[in-house]
């Protein structure tokens, strides 16, 4: 997979917080990522870059060659919780933990995710072929990836 892509499936949850919460993401903008992430469309890097300048921050602590799957996985899976803004609402700190759950049932497009601490949620992949018994990356109530 692209990292480009990689990177659109964890990155994308938080652009809603770029409309709703900076207001530094149009929704004509939001809406080209969201398709971008749906049809597995790369982006362009220098945008990225820019749209989310911390996770990129964050992303050369770990290495200077930022665009590897490899570095965009331990980011997120390991320190984006470290790189939150102080000033998020605890709510939205708390989805936007990247937490490990399985897939236990289908309402349609969604899923009922449970984690190992017993917390349920409702949530929507971003790959396609999820199922329930997936066990799953989840970040801001969306399936990143199945692990």
């Amino acid at each position: 997979m692209l990292p480009e892509v990689y990177f659109l499936r964890y990155a994308f949850p938080c652009a809603r917080n770029l409309v709703d919460l900076r207001k530094t993401m149009t929704e004509e903008e939001y809406e080209v990522m969201r398709k971008a992430v749906e049809t597995d469309t790369p982006m362009d890097r220098k945008y990225l870059e820019n749209t989310f300048k911390k996770a990129m921050q964050g992303f050369r602590k770990i290495s200077e060659d930022i665009w590897r799957v490899e570095v965009i996985r331990e980011y997120f899976w390991h320190r984006h919780e470290e790189n939150l803004s102080k000033d998020l609402p605890p709510m939205v700190k708390r989805l936007c933990l990247v937490r490990e759950g399985t897939l236990v049932k289908q309402f349609g497009k969604a899923f009922k995710v449970v984690f190992e601490d017993g917390e349920t949620r409702i949530i929507t992949p971003l790959y396609k072929d999820a199922k329930v018994g997936d066990k799953v990356m989840v970040h801001y109530g969306h399936a990143a990836e199945k692990v």
